[in-house]
């Protein structure tokens, strides 16, 4: 029987976790097994780790009990134990080396794209496998988010919408010239969690308005869009800069700073080539197709191969770089919809053409 390529759940955020462990638990054990690897290939100190964690834990139990809830359900549908379901949704093991994620997205819409709609899509990089799902959650107030996420996982979507028309997509940032309070973890989100602002969200102002007062550890950049308005928002763990779209129809991400205010945070091009490698090459193919991008065009720059092994867009993990797309998705605003590929783009998407083939 063919697995749905979508999970649907709905109810109380328990009841949400139950159906997402009962359909996901063998993608779940994975994620489980990879992350657990991954912490004892670095010589992590798991007892120490736990503790780490734990503070964590103790800050989401009092500021969103809800989805403690959830956790607790993904535990109890999918028969996993409860202490491997919270290692995996408390995302401190992205920093046992600072940050090594490497993930780009674009907003295309207006008079950038050759029907008019607007289109927001992502690539999940990670340097550990960490399998994806889309999980479409029905609320009982009437709010339906979509978003796409590790499976199992609750605190760190890669991108999603709502069905009040808010579109999100995020991308580290990382640099060894930004400071990162560990005593921070028993009081903040380790990274925004974009499914409290499709939750709590209708609008691009309302995000505005709920990060203010969203305490992090670390920075990400942000694109939020709905209807009216859009906007890349560069976070830092004590503020964020804000551009709006110019009138150009366009706003793109990696995995550094763009705006004045922040660029002074920006590891240097030798430290980490690969996100103004990528930054530029997304540029370039943007600006061949200015003004009459498609659906297809942000896939095709999404599978793009130049650059690589090492800093090209779509991610295939090497002897020289352990980072692999896990997913793209895209957003398209006005129908509702979101389209992704649980895996490298170019290898899931298969373009046929009069007289030729291409991956």
């Amino acid at each position: 029987m063919r697995k749905p390529s979508v999970i649907v759940v709905s109810g109380t955020p328990y009841q949400q976790g139950v159906q997402q462990g009962q359909a996901l638990r063998e993608t779940i054990l994975k994620n489980i097994e990879n992350i657990r690897a991954d912490l004892a290939n670095n010589h992590c100190d798991m007892d120490e780790y736990a503790v780490f964690m734990q503070k964590n834990v103790n800050f989401l139990q009092q500021a969103h009990p809800e989805l403690m809830e959830e956790i607790a359900g993904i535990a109890d549908g999918s028969g996993l134990p409860y202490t491997d379901i919270l290692m995996i949704n408390i995302p401190a093991y992205f920093m046992q080396r600072y940050f090594v994620q490497e993930c780009s997205m674009i907003l295309a819409r207006g008079k950038a794209t050759a029907d008019g709609c607007t289109y927001l899509i992502k690539n999940r990089d990670m340097k550990m496998t960490v399998h994806q799902a889309v999980i479409e959650h029905h609320y009982q107030d009437g709010r339906v988010v979509s978003e796409v996420n590790g499976a199992g996982i609750v605190t760190y979507p890669a991108n999603g919408m709502n069905n009040r028309g808010l579109a999100i997509a995020t991308t580290g940032f990382w640099s060894q010239y930004t400071h990162v309070e560990l005593e921070d973890i028993g009081r903040s989100h380790i990274f925004v969690n974009i499914h409290l602002l499709l939750m709590n969200c209708n609008t691009v102002a309302e995000v505005l308005q709920y990060l203010k007062n969203s305490p992090r550890m670390n920075g990400l950049n942000i694109i939020a869009v709905d209807a009216e308005d859009a906007v890349v928002i560069e976070t830092t763990r004590d503020g964020m800069t804000v551009r709006h779209d110019d009138g150009s129809g366009l706003l793109y991400r990696t995995n550094h700073y763009m705006l004045d205010e922040n660029i002074g945070l920006n590891p240097k091009f030798a430290e980490y080539p690969s996100t103004f490698m990528r930054y530029a090459r997304i540029e370039e193919m943007l600006a061949e197709r200015s003004g009459k991008l498609r659906f297809q065009d942000l896939f095709r720059i999404m599978s793009d191969h130049q650059n690589e092994p090492v800093n090209a867009i779509c991610r295939h993990p090497n002897a020289l770089v352990p980072s692999e797309t896990d997913s793209s998705s895209l957003v398209v605003l006005e129908d509702g919809e979101m389209w992704t590929t649980l895996g490298n783009p170019c290898e899931h998407l298969t373009l046929s053409k009069i007289g030729e083939a291409t991956l």
